[in-house]
Order: structure tokens, then C-alpha cells, then sequence
């Protein structure tokens, strides 16, 4: 069965959800499910109506934060005190100009931009690397994303030398470079296509590559226009199906030849071949290990592909040229539909939450297809279902019913509602405008107490009408597939993180997503890809 929502987005592993009273907010369920039948076609999506407005107005509060807190002395963001001894991260100036510049009438005249340009382009080595004197690729990569969208003499004469940098801080390279240039420190090595290193990048302090480097450069060279013929990206896809946790396609040809990958059918990703220089070839998964049936029917422990990567090898694979209908892509698609999750970066909870929003927007946006059929239903449990709601019956009216009932403090209440059409009948149509409401409770496990204070019946009366409540697991008879407007999921999950001043809450201090300027940047990419704001690279 199939479910299209009208405005709103579904029920399913995860669930967006609209606020009473409010702009919007999210309370959404992750699962790692068992894999399930992927559809054919997904069915066509509703416009969802108000969501890019709330999303522009997000992404002012996001920008107008970002230049309050730009450095004036220097025009960098997150510029270490004067004095000490902490290395400047252009990385972080470059992903900020990169969400500013998405934004229609920002420019490369921009005060901010110019500044920050100036900060960045002062980082540019004669070797081509842009970058202190840490983590020489990481910097370069994303400064030249931001160059890539700069039209003055300046940035477009860091372009080539740029990429030409990446290109010899690339596995399996004839000239490798590291800090201070060709030779230098923790130098990529040049390694035969056969070793798990080949064709990847990294932080260059690891003594191994990884996905996340990699998907960066290659978001760099696309940005910057190196066609997806060229070498480097076809070095990179070698690399990439190393890290993709699947043995072979359907046809039976071989996509990942390392041991770690032997009988897998997982389709994401892991972050590396390796987790140092002195475990070469074992793997390496933020998210541990998950029991997995393989294609012998044995049940063993396997590494675990989660979100982030997954959608950083999935855009990685489009950007190198691979087909929306070539296996590779088709398998790593398959476990974004069966992991979808806006509540967390599936497989390794709330680590890298903005990161992974980053990554899924510029991988869904790779796609050009305005919605994702998900897979793997599942309700929270903090959740009930009003059935066949008038459309006269309004989200502030159900959440004072329910504040009605209660007696003290500790009686649950409304967290948060969503919307969705109301199934039809068999054989017929559903009432005009009727739909169904998802109640949630503003904490876990509180929809039988919720119920509870309901009363017999299962009865919820809003003013003169008396709404049919169901518990989540009642509601529907059936499972099925649901569509998932991408685009609203991003912003409603962001426009409920932001912060008055226009940051974002830190839900983890792992991988810097503590530090405000950084997560408001990558928030205020996704949000740019999710309103439309993106487009082809065009230097302004």
C-alpha cells in the first residue's frame, strides 16, 4: 500500500511533523530495518505549500548570525585568539561562504564575502594547497567549493592550482603532496589500484584516507568544474565501492573486493578501508557492527553503514557519473529509503547530526527528484491517531482539548502534530478536506497515559466534535510505503533546531558540532538546497 501525503509528510522510520502555534517542529523515529522491497515508481507528490517560505526565513536568521559573528580583524569565522597556538581553519570560512553565496542577491561584493575571501585566499600555498598547517586537504577542498562561486580574479586564479592539489593529495598518485608540498607530511603514498587505499583522500595525520575527505574533494571538483571523466574522479570510484558494505550487485559482479565487505548486502557505507595505517584493509565504521544475514544465509557481525557516509558515497557516485539506474547507486539509494531518519544520523544516533542534514541535502538535491519513497514503517511510542479530522478542526484547538484533560504537571501533553490525508474508503473517496492527525506527546512512552486521561471510548471531543483516537499501532491495518517530500523534511527539521539568533542547538559536541558557526553553516547549506537555492555552480 501506498501513502502520499497532501502538505505534510508521513508516517515512517522517521516523521515530520508540523507545531501548533508555531513555525514547525519534528519528533521523527529512526529504524535500521530489515530490508524491504524498494517501489518501482514512487507516486506523485502534492505541492507542499508554506514550507519554502519558513525555510527563507530560516536561512535570513542563519546569515544575519553568520555576520555578526565573522572576525573583523581578519574576516574569517571561528578564527583562533590572537597569539594562540591553534591552527586556522579556512574550511570553516569556506563552508559559510558557501551557504551565503547559494543565497540569491549575495555576491562576491558582499562585504562578508570579500573579507572572507581575503582570509581565505591568505591561507593559498604556492603547492596549490589553501590550508595553515593542518589538514591540507580538508581546508583546500572546501575553500575551493567557495572560490568555485566567487566570480573576481582572485578566487578564480586559486581554482586550478587547487584542484590540481587535490588531485596529488589522492591516493595511488605519481606526485603526492602533503603539508608544505610535494613529499611533505603525511603525503598520500603511491599505491597500486589494488590496495584499499587507492583513489581515496585524507585529513592527512591518519596515515589512511577516508569517505568524508573524499566526498569533499569531489564536491569540490564538481563545484569547480573538473568534468567526471576526468582520472581523479575514476581513481575515486574505486575507492568508494571499497567503503560501500556490498560483496556484489544483483547481476553478481563484484563491487567491494575487501574481506570485511564478503557476503554483505547492506548498500550504504562505512567512513574508511582502514582505521590506521597499521590496520590496513580491515575496514572502519563509526557505528560498529550489526548482525547481518548474508548471501549465504549465514547470520554473522558485519561493519555498519550509517547515514552520513552513505549519502557522501551515494552524491560521490553521481558527481563521478554513475547513472541513477547503475547497481552502485541503486543499493546505496535502496538504504537511504529503508534508514530514512531526520531524528538522528542513523546507525550512530545524534554524532554528526548537522554534517549528515549537509550531506543529504546536496545528495537528494544530486538526484533532482523532488521526493524519496521510504520504506520500513514504524511508529514511535509516543505517538497516538486522531482518524477523519474535519479540516475545520484546527492544531491549537486539538492541543487545548488535550490540555483540558489534564490534572497536574505530570499528565502527558501535546508535543507536536502532523497531518496526513485520510485514507479512503474502499471503493470510495474521503470526506473533503478530512484527514488524519498524528498526536504527539511532548515526551517517550506517554501515549497510554495519554490515552488514559482520554477516557473510554477512545474519544477526544474538540469543541462539539468528538475525534476517534486510535493507538499508533492501531491506527492504519497495513504497512506500506510512504513519500517523503525531502525538501520540507530538511527545513522543518531545521527551522525547529534554530536558535532566536539564528544558530542552531549543538546536539552533540563530536566532530566540532559543538562549535555554533560551524553546524550554522551547514545548516544553512541544507536549508539552501532544500528551498531550491542551489542550482548549477554559477560564479557570482
Amino acid at each position: 500500500m501506498t501513502r502520499t501525503l497532501r502538505t505534510t509528510l508521513p508516517r515512517l522510520a522517521s516523521l515530520l511533523v508540523l507545531a501548533a502555534g508555531s513555525n514547525a517542529a519534528l519528533a521523527l523515529q529512526n529504524t535500521q530495518s530489515t530490508p524491504a522491497s524498494t517501489p518501482a515508481t514512487a507516486p506523485a507528490m502534492a505541492p507542499a505549500l508554506g514550507y519554502r517560505d519558513r525555510g527563507q526565513a530560516a536561512i535570513a536568521r542563519a546569515i544575519e548570525y553568520l555576520r555578526r559573528t565573522q572576525d573583523k580583524a581578519t574576516g574569517g569565522w571561528s578564527v583562533p585568539e590572537k597569539g594562540s597556538p591553534m591552527p586556522n581553519l579556512p574550511a570553516i570560512t569556506g563552508l559559510v561562504l558557501n551557504g551565503m553565496l547559494l543565497q540569491p542577491g549575495i555576491d562576491s561584493a558582499d562585504p562578508a564575502v570579500a573579507n572572507g575571501a581575503r582570509y581565505i585566499l591568505s591561507f593559498a600555498r604556492p603547492d596549490g594547497g589553501i590550508y595553515d598547517t593542518i589538514l591540507p586537504s580538508y581546508n583546500t577542498a572546501i575553500t575551493l567549493s567557495a572560490l568555485a562561486r566567487m566570480n573576481t580574479p582572485q578566487a578564480r586564479a586559486a581554482i586550478a592550482p587547487a584542484q590540481e592539489f587535490l588531485k596529488r593529495s589522492q591516493w595511488g598518485t605519481t606526485e603526492p603532496v602533503g603539508v608544505g608540498g610535494a613529499g611533505g607530511k603525511e603525503a598520500p603514498s603511491t599505491v597500486e589500484p589494488s590496495h584499499p587505499h587507492y583513489g581515496g583522500l585524507g585529513y592527512g595525520n591518519r596515515g589512511r584516507p577516508d569517505i568524508s575527505n573524499l566526498a569533499f574533494a569531489l564536491q569540490a571538483w564538481h563545484d569547480s568544474g573538473l568534468p567526471s571523466d576526468d582520472p581523479a574522479f575514476q581513481r575515486a570510484v574505486i575507492f568508494l565501492q571499497r567503503m560501500q558494505m556490498a560483496e556484489k550487485d544483483p547481476t553478481g559482479k563484484v563491487i567491494n573486493d575487501m574481506p570485511y565487505a564478503k557476503g554483505s548486502q547492506q548498500g550504504g557505507f562505512i567512513y574508511a578501508t582502514s582505521e590506521n595505517d597499521k590496520t590496513v584493509g580491515q575496514g572502519n565504521s563509526f557505528a560498529g557492527r550489526i548482525d547481518e544475514t548474508l548471501t549465504t544465509g549465514e547470520r554473522v557481525s558485519m561493519l555498519r553503514a550509517y547515514g552520513s557516509v552513505t549519502y557522501a558515497g551515494f552524491k560521490s557516485y553521481i558527481y563521478a557519473g554513475l547513472t541513477r539506474n547503475d547497481p552502485r547507486v541503486v543499493l546505496a539509494h535502496r538504504w537511504m529509503q529503508q534508514n530514512w531518519s531526520m531524528r538522528e544520523n542513523p546507525g550512530i544516533g545524534t554524532d554528526g547530526f548537522y554534517y549528515y542534514v549537509l550531506m543529504m541535502s546536496r545528495a537528494l538535491d544530486a538526484t533532482a527528484e523532488p521526493a524519496i519513497a521510504v520504506s520500513a514503517f514504524a511508529q514511535p511510542r509516543n505517538s497516538l491517531v486522531l482518524r477523519d479530522v474535519p479540516a475545520s478542526v484546527t492544531h491549537e484547538q486539538v492541543r487545548a482539548a488535550v490540555a483540558a484533560l489534564r490534572k497536574n504537571a505530570d499528565d502527558p501533553d501535546v508535543g507536536v502534530l502532523l497531518d496526513i490525508p485520510t485514507a479512503a474508503p474502499s471503493g470510495g473517496s474521503p470526506a473533503s478536506g478530512s484527514r488524519d492527525i498524528i498526536l504527539y506527546t511532548a515526551k517517550d512512552d506517554q501515549a497510554t497515559p495519554l490515552m488514559a486521561l482520554i477516557g473510554p471510548g477512545g474519544s477526544l471531543k474538540v469543541g462539539d466534535t468528538p475525534l476517534r483516537v486510535h493507538t499508533a499501532e492501531n491506527a492504519w491495518a497495513t504497512e506500506g510505503t510512504v513519500t517523503i517530500d525531502w525538501r520540507q523534511a530538511i527545513v522543518e527539521r531545521l527551522v525547529a533546531l534554530q536558535n532566536p539568533d539564528g544558530s542552531f542547538k549543538a546536539l552533540d559536541d563530536r566532530w566540532m558540532e559543538n562549535n555554533p558557526v560551524l553546524i550554522t553553516a551547514y545548516g544553512l547549506i541544507a536549508l539552501q538546497h532544500a528551498v531550491g537555492n542551489s542550482g548549477p555552480v554559477k560564479p557570482k
